[in-house]
Protein backbone atom coordinates (compact mmCIF):
# COMPACT_ATOMS: atom_id res chain seq x y z
CA UNK A 1 0.00 0.00 0.00
CA UNK A 2 2.74 2.31 0.88
CA UNK A 3 5.14 1.49 -0.90
CA UNK A 4 3.99 0.74 -4.37
CA UNK A 5 0.36 1.51 -4.59
CA UNK A 6 -0.13 5.14 -2.76
CA UNK A 7 2.86 6.60 -4.98
CA UNK A 8 1.66 5.25 -8.16
CA UNK A 9 -1.83 6.00 -7.82
CA UNK A 10 -0.65 9.92 -6.65
CA UNK A 11 1.30 10.27 -9.85
CA UNK A 12 -1.71 8.92 -12.24
CA UNK A 13 -4.20 11.56 -10.27
CA UNK A 14 -1.75 13.99 -10.44
CA UNK A 15 -1.01 13.49 -14.10
CA UNK A 16 -4.80 13.70 -14.72
CA UNK A 17 -5.62 16.76 -12.92
CA UNK A 18 -2.97 18.31 -15.12
CA UNK A 19 -5.30 16.88 -18.59
CA UNK A 20 -8.09 18.12 -16.64
CA UNK A 21 -6.63 21.19 -16.38
CA UNK A 22 -5.38 21.58 -19.97
CA UNK A 23 -8.80 20.61 -21.47
CA UNK A 24 -11.28 21.58 -18.98
CA UNK A 25 -13.70 22.89 -21.51
CA UNK A 26 -14.26 18.47 -22.68
CA UNK A 27 -15.36 18.21 -19.41
CA UNK A 28 -18.94 18.99 -17.75
CA UNK A 29 -17.90 19.52 -14.76
CA UNK A 30 -14.13 20.54 -14.66
CA UNK A 31 -13.42 21.99 -11.48
CA UNK A 32 -15.08 19.10 -9.30
CA UNK A 33 -12.96 16.71 -11.31
CA UNK A 34 -9.85 18.69 -10.47
CA UNK A 35 -11.16 18.78 -6.31
CA UNK A 36 -11.79 15.21 -5.91
CA UNK A 37 -8.17 14.22 -8.22
CA UNK A 38 -6.58 16.49 -6.10
CA UNK A 39 -7.58 15.03 -2.61
CA UNK A 40 -7.14 12.09 -4.01
CA UNK A 41 -3.53 12.72 -4.65
CA UNK A 42 -3.21 14.57 -1.55
CA UNK A 43 -4.26 11.79 0.47
CA UNK A 44 -2.31 8.89 -1.49
CA UNK A 45 0.96 11.37 -0.62
CA UNK A 46 -0.45 11.16 3.04
CA UNK A 47 -0.62 7.54 2.79
CA UNK A 48 3.04 7.66 1.91
CA UNK A 49 4.17 9.74 4.92
CA UNK A 50 2.09 7.92 7.49
CA UNK A 51 3.15 4.39 6.25
CA UNK A 52 6.73 6.10 6.41
CA UNK A 53 6.48 7.47 10.07
CA UNK A 54 4.64 3.96 10.97
CA UNK A 55 7.38 1.79 9.56
CA UNK A 56 10.17 3.65 12.27
CA UNK A 57 8.11 1.96 14.78
CA UNK A 58 7.82 -1.61 13.49
CA UNK A 59 10.87 -4.05 14.25
CA UNK A 60 11.58 -7.43 15.80
CA UNK A 61 13.59 -8.91 18.95
CA UNK A 62 16.32 -10.16 16.15
CA UNK A 63 16.50 -6.39 15.19
CA UNK A 64 17.02 -5.25 19.12
CA UNK A 65 19.77 -7.98 20.15
CA UNK A 66 21.83 -6.81 17.02
CA UNK A 67 21.13 -3.08 18.22
CA UNK A 68 22.89 -3.98 21.49
CA UNK A 69 25.47 -6.16 23.28
CA UNK A 70 24.06 -9.26 24.87
CA UNK A 71 25.17 -8.24 28.62
CA UNK A 72 23.06 -4.49 27.94
CA UNK A 73 19.47 -6.27 26.41
CA UNK A 74 20.21 -8.77 29.58
CA UNK A 75 20.63 -5.76 31.85
CA UNK A 76 17.68 -4.04 30.18
CA UNK A 77 15.18 -6.40 28.94
CA UNK A 78 12.08 -5.41 30.83
CA UNK A 79 12.63 -1.88 29.35
CA UNK A 80 13.08 -3.06 25.70
CA UNK A 81 10.40 -5.53 25.61
CA UNK A 82 8.59 -2.44 27.07
CA UNK A 83 9.64 0.04 24.28
CA UNK A 84 9.33 -2.73 22.22
CA UNK A 85 5.27 -3.16 22.70
CA UNK A 86 4.97 0.96 22.82
CA UNK A 87 6.55 1.23 19.27
CA UNK A 88 4.12 -1.61 18.15
CA UNK A 89 0.96 0.47 19.31
CA UNK A 90 2.03 3.08 17.65
CA UNK A 91 3.06 1.29 14.36
CA UNK A 92 -0.38 -0.17 14.83
CA UNK A 93 -2.12 3.25 15.39
CA UNK A 94 0.22 5.35 12.13
CA UNK A 95 -0.49 2.14 9.97
CA UNK A 96 -4.47 2.69 10.76
CA UNK A 97 -4.46 6.06 9.51
CA UNK A 98 -1.86 5.09 6.66
CA UNK A 99 -4.81 2.52 5.47
CA UNK A 100 -7.95 5.32 5.99
CA UNK A 101 -5.67 8.12 4.06
CA UNK A 102 -5.03 5.90 1.31
CA UNK A 103 -8.97 4.16 1.15
CA UNK A 104 -10.30 7.93 1.29
CA UNK A 105 -7.75 8.56 -1.41
CA UNK A 106 -9.57 5.15 -3.45
CA UNK A 107 -12.65 6.71 -2.97
CA UNK A 108 -11.63 10.09 -4.17
CA UNK A 109 -9.81 8.75 -7.17
CA UNK A 110 -12.68 6.55 -8.33
CA UNK A 111 -15.07 9.61 -7.66
CA UNK A 112 -13.15 11.74 -9.81
CA UNK A 113 -13.14 9.40 -12.65
CA UNK A 114 -16.80 9.41 -12.21
CA UNK A 115 -16.98 13.09 -12.78
CA UNK A 116 -14.03 12.95 -15.82
CA UNK A 117 -16.72 10.68 -17.96
CA UNK A 118 -19.96 12.50 -17.12
CA UNK A 119 -20.25 13.69 -21.03
CA UNK A 120 -19.89 17.52 -21.50
CA UNK A 121 -23.05 17.89 -22.57
CA UNK A 122 -26.58 16.23 -22.66
CA UNK A 123 -27.04 14.27 -25.75
CA UNK A 124 -28.78 10.53 -26.48
CA UNK A 125 -25.60 9.48 -28.36
CA UNK A 126 -25.15 5.84 -27.82
CA UNK A 127 -21.95 6.71 -27.17
CA UNK A 128 -23.20 9.29 -24.20
CA UNK A 129 -24.98 6.15 -23.01
CA UNK A 130 -21.86 3.76 -22.59
CA UNK A 131 -20.14 7.09 -21.09
CA UNK A 132 -22.80 6.61 -18.68
CA UNK A 133 -22.46 3.36 -18.07
CA UNK A 134 -19.03 4.08 -17.20
CA UNK A 135 -19.64 6.51 -14.75
CA UNK A 136 -21.90 3.64 -12.78
CA UNK A 137 -19.28 1.38 -12.82
CA UNK A 138 -16.64 4.10 -11.32
CA UNK A 139 -19.43 5.21 -8.95
CA UNK A 140 -20.01 1.67 -8.06
CA UNK A 141 -16.06 1.64 -7.55
CA UNK A 142 -16.06 4.10 -5.01
CA UNK A 143 -19.08 3.42 -3.10
CA UNK A 144 -17.39 -0.39 -2.66
CA UNK A 145 -14.80 0.82 -1.67
CA UNK A 146 -15.90 2.88 0.96
CA UNK A 147 -17.98 -0.11 1.87
CA UNK A 148 -14.99 -2.17 2.22
CA UNK A 149 -13.21 -0.12 3.83
CA UNK A 150 -15.96 0.81 6.69
CA UNK A 151 -16.86 -2.81 6.97
CA UNK A 152 -13.71 -4.02 9.67
CA UNK A 153 -13.80 -0.93 11.72
CA UNK A 154 -17.78 -0.75 12.15
CA UNK A 155 -18.43 -4.61 12.97
CA UNK A 156 -15.07 -4.46 15.32
CA UNK A 157 -17.21 -1.51 17.21
CA UNK A 158 -20.39 -3.71 17.03
CA UNK A 159 -18.63 -6.69 18.65
CA UNK A 160 -17.11 -4.23 21.40
CA UNK A 161 -20.59 -2.52 22.39
CA UNK A 162 -22.41 -5.83 22.69
CA UNK A 163 -19.26 -6.98 24.61
CA UNK A 164 -19.92 -4.09 26.91
CA UNK A 165 -23.39 -4.40 26.79
CA UNK A 166 -23.39 -8.12 27.47
CA UNK A 167 -21.08 -7.47 30.37
CA UNK A 168 -22.88 -4.82 32.60
CA UNK A 169 -25.58 -7.42 33.00
CA UNK A 170 -23.53 -9.86 34.18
Amino acid sequence: MTNVAAPLLAGFSIATVGVVSADGDKFRWPGAVLLCLTSAAFMFVSCLQLGFHARRHLYSWADITAWWAEDEVHDRLVLLREEQHADFQLWVRWRRRAHAAYSAGMVMLWAGVALALVPPVRSALAADQLRWAAVAVAVAGAVLEAVWTAYTPVRRWIRRRQALAGGAHE
